[in-house]
């Protein structure tokens, strides 16, 4: 075996297929790639990643009989069937990611400029226009914003052609996108029986990463090789900790159910332990956005002593709390709330709100910076208020 990493994987699947009838695409290969199997698909090929410490590798052989195969696909660019793009269509397929890229286009296109449509307005967006896409949508849109977006590592768009009724799809790649989902499918039905009992699941909710790649294990099974935390290391910097501190030895402390976890959860801002948790609880700390609405997440984030003591919390989770007691100026006439409001923490601890209304054309983007006293002041007063609801699990901290 030649372990390559993802990034040199895209390079050299790219550099393989250059110049072939279907287009190979830059695959967003990382360890998300991996959750539902530890495969990735290439066409209708299965290319297996390997776990090395800590980082995902694939074989370089696999790689190039990939792109042989994906290169050698039988291809007559005249051969053409009706791709049947159907927004009714429900189960995760490549013609139903299609869909959802036209829709979003029509969306997006319809919300910002109006409905451009004869008769009732604003139209469904359900009838096609003359470029086969919704409303005032074109197709120049949908590349532009899903042109590099791939579908088993080959780039659909280009290979899509409207025909004024139906889109049509080269009949081979059509087939080879068949295969592709079948395969797809039996993966993400394995992935939900846990490995040591065979029960089946929520692949979601039982499987979790590893030092060696994901593993399914259901709640009883997950209880079996791992035992629940008991807050012994509260208090205790990261920085501390023996390079051989297992947090697998411990369920996760976030999960609703008995879960697996991987990595020791702590304060970043100040560096102490809060405790164990899964793979998927750890990104959705680190990624802030409405973590602390999930039921015991601001317990989770006040174990910091740090946090504790400077009634505050990490930067990240800061414009939820403010989202939650600041009013928002209002958009010109539109009496409608944000569709979306996501908030960025500036160097001088101010908060610049970038929101965003559909329903009101004329200023449908705009921003608002709260000021970083009241940032701290209202977070301040978020944290006392959680301290107190919670004093009798403080008395001992």
């Amino acid at each position: 075996m030649s372990p390559i990493s993802p990034q040199y994987a895209n390079q050299l699947l790219a550099e393989l297929t250059e110049g072939c009838p279907v287009p190979a695409a830059r695959a967003p290969l990382s360890r998300y790639t991996f959750q539902i199997s530890n495969h990735v698909l290439i066409g209708d090929t299965a290319v297996l990643g390997h776990k090395y410490k800590g980082r995902w590798r694939l074989d370089d052989r696999d790689i190039r009989k990939a792109a042989e195969r994906l290169a050698s696909l039988p291809f007559d660019p005249e051969d053409l069937v009706d791709a049947r793009l159907s927004s009714a269509e429900r189960e995760r397929t490549w013609r139903s990611q299609i869909r959802r890229w036209f829709d979003t286009i029509s969306y997006r296109d319809q919300s910002a400029n109006g409905c451009r449509c004869e008769g009732q307005q604003p139209c469904d967006r359900s009838r096609p226009n003359q470029h086969g896409l919704g409303c005032g949508a074109t197709f120049e849109q949908v590349t532009e914003r899903y042109g590099r977006w791939p579908l088993a590592c080959t780039s659909p768009l280009p290979l899509l052609t409207w025909s004024g009724t139906a889109w049509m799809v080269p009949r081979a790649y059509a087939a080879l996108l068949d295969r592709a989902d079948r395969i797809a499918a039996e993966w993400v039905e394995q992935a939900a029986r846990c490995s040591r009992c065979n029960a089946t699941g929520d692949v979601w909710k039982w499987r979790t990463s590893s030092n060696s790649g994901y593993t399914t294990l259901c709640p009883a099974c997950a209880a079996s090789v791992a035992r629940p935390y008991k807050d012994h290391l509260r208090g205790r910097l990261y920085a501390s900790l023996p390079k051989n501190s297992q947090p697998e030895a411990f369920l996760c402390r976030m999960c609703p159910s008995q879960r697996q976890a991987v990595y020791w959860d702590h304060c970043h801002t100040h560096g102490f332990v809060r405790g164990p948790v899964c793979a998927s609880c750890n990104t959705y700390e680190g990624g802030g956005h409405r973590f602390i609405h999930r039921p015991g997440a601001v317990r989770h984030l006040l174990l910091c002593a740090g946090c504790r003591r400077d009634r505050t919390v990490p930067p990240r989770h800061q414009p939820d709390i403010v989202l939650q007691t600041f009013t928002l100026d209002p958009h010109g006439s539109c009496a409608k709330q944000p569709h979306s409001a996501w908030g960025a923490v500036q160097d001088d601890g101010s908060i610049r709100f970038r929101m965003h209304c559909w329903g009101c054309t004329s200023t449908s983007q705009w921003e608002q910076v709260v000021p970083a006293a009241q940032v701290r002041q209202l977070v301040r007063e978020f944290v006392d208020k959680a301290l107190d609801a919670d004093a009798p699990g403080q008395e001992s901290a």
